[in-house]
């Protein structure tokens, strides 16, 4: 038996295995989907009110915690949410109470290079 031993875990039981064995790979590791996604809304400039003040609204509503990004384009504003796939409902029925005028965009998966 070789002197500098370490514990591997198969299944149920411990085995013994030399430090120069190569690691075990396990391939039954299942990925799961992103719990998380990212919606589009865009505050277009009515003539009623202008973007930054639609900005405002949606900020000061229970939204505003959701917001991870922002761009301006044009005269519009673009901002990036971040929910989690559970809150659609409640996201989309809150966008539409609170602002009328935006425009939704897709729901997309959010990716792991988005999240870091």
């Amino acid at each position: 038996m070789p002197r500098h031993m370490a514990l591997t875990q198969s299944n149920n039981s411990f085995a013994a295995q030399p430090l120069s064995a190569p690691p075990v790979q396990h391939n039954n590791v299942i990925p799961f989907r992103s719990s998380r996604a990212r919606l589009l809304v865009t505050l277009p400039h009515s003539s009623r009110e202008v973007p930054a003040t639609l900005l405002r609204a949606l900020l000061h509503s229970p939204l505003g915690v959701y917001v991870v990004g922002m761009e301006t384009v044009r005269e519009e504003i673009r901002v990036e949410l971040d929910i989690a796939r559970d809150d659609v409902d409640f996201t989309l029925h809150t966008l539409i109470s609170t602002l009328p005028a935006a425009l939704i965009g897709p729901l997309r998966q959010r990716t792991l290079a988005k999240a870091r």
